[in-house]
């Protein structure tokens, strides 16, 4: 089930955000009204998008298109798609939807999975085909693939969700080149342990982490926007994650499946 509200008149340039109801989709959001672009707003929570709505049209005066959607099912995906696709004023797509599952994977719920793979693959690749064929007719715009730091090993109790950062990294970084002279720009954006709701929703308990890993989602977002504007692939927040991310590339990759299941089963538990 789709459900779309219009805020306010539309001007002439539009960004859209999934996952825009808390953590990086509202902070994307807000930096972005801040910039003065319209926006479409999409998650699952209608109260929350519609708190975000009324919050940036009151202190930005921008025009907000509401769509409650549930992006791992078919019928609520391609509605949103149309959106995307038919939307000329469309300058910004930040693909921000996307959860993650953690636990030795032989005891995960496939279903939990299954849809797992849908947010966080299909629903992110669909949406950048539905942008991308106005984007280069226009001659500009830009697409932010929300990835994580997760995407630079194999990741041992969290083994979905590392591999389809993996995916997003490598779509994203072959995007590039075949887009390079159309005006259109993409960036993965790769951050490290963020303070927001995923947390939570994985199952992570946040005191096992040091203090000194997280960033705010604030700092990310800057972040993405900064690398943006620098045509910026791949965007890796944070000094600390910018060495892991090279330490991990570097190291042989045995080494860096071994480590990342010790340190992982310690603060997952097994």
């Amino acid at each position: 089930m789709v459900q779309m509200a219009t805020v306010q008149a539309t001007r002439q340039r539009r960004a859209v955000v999934t996952g825009a109801s808390t953590g990086l989709g509202a902070v994307f959001a807000t930096a972005l009204a801040r910039q003065q672009y319209d926006l479409t707003i999409v998650a699952r929570s209608r109260e929350r998008l519609e708190a975000l709505a009324g919050r940036l049209r009151q202190s930005y005066g921008i025009a907000t298109e509401v769509i409650v959607a549930d992006l791992t099912q078919p019928a609520a995906l391609r509605t949103v798609e149309e959106c995307v696709a038919e939307d000329h004023a469309l300058e910004l797509l930040v693909n921000n939807a996307g959860f993650g599952t953690t636990g030795p994977f032989a005891r995960l719920d496939p279903d939990q999975e299954e849809a797992e793979i849908c947010l966080n693959v299909l629903a992110l690749v669909r949406l950048t085909r539905a942008a991308l064929p106005g984007m280069i007719a226009r001659g500009r715009g830009a697409i932010i693939n929300v990835s994580s730091l997760a995407a630079f090993a194999p990741g041992p109790y969290d083994a979905t969700y590392g591999a389809t950062k993996a995916f997003v990294n490598s779509f994203t970084e072959a995007l590039h080149e075949e887009l390079c002279g159309t005006g259109v720009h993409v960036q993965t954006l790769c951050p490290g342990f963020t303070y927001t709701e995923f947390q939570q929703r994985a199952g992570i308990d946040i005191s096992k982490i040091p203090t000194c890993a997280w960033m705010t989602p604030e700092a990310v977002v800057e972040a993405s926007l900064r690398a943006l504007q620098r045509r910026q692939v791949v965007c890796v927040p944070g000094l600390g994650n910018r060495l892991l991310a090279l330490l991990m590339g570097a190291a042989p990759r045995r080494l860096v499946r071994r480590v990342a299941g010790i340190l992982a089963y310690r603060i997952l538990g097994g």
